[in-house]
């Protein structure tokens, strides 16, 4: 294995941080859609339900 520089240790470990970071907002970002479809959902369930009532 090579000697690696601190420096290049430290890229490493940037570049691992900023994929880390993105693939987090990735599937917070993909929770917070599906979060937000059911709530639709839910918003739209008891409309239907007054509709009928009435």
């Amino acid at each position: 294995m090579p000697q690696m520089y601190p420096m290049e240790w430290l890229n490493l470990y940037i570049y691992f941080m900023i994929l880390f970071y993105t693939i987090i907002m990735l599937n917070y970002y993909s929770v917070m859609s599906i979060k937000l479809k059911i709530m639709n959902k839910n918003q739209l369930n008891p409309n239907k339900k007054m509709n009928w009532k009435w």
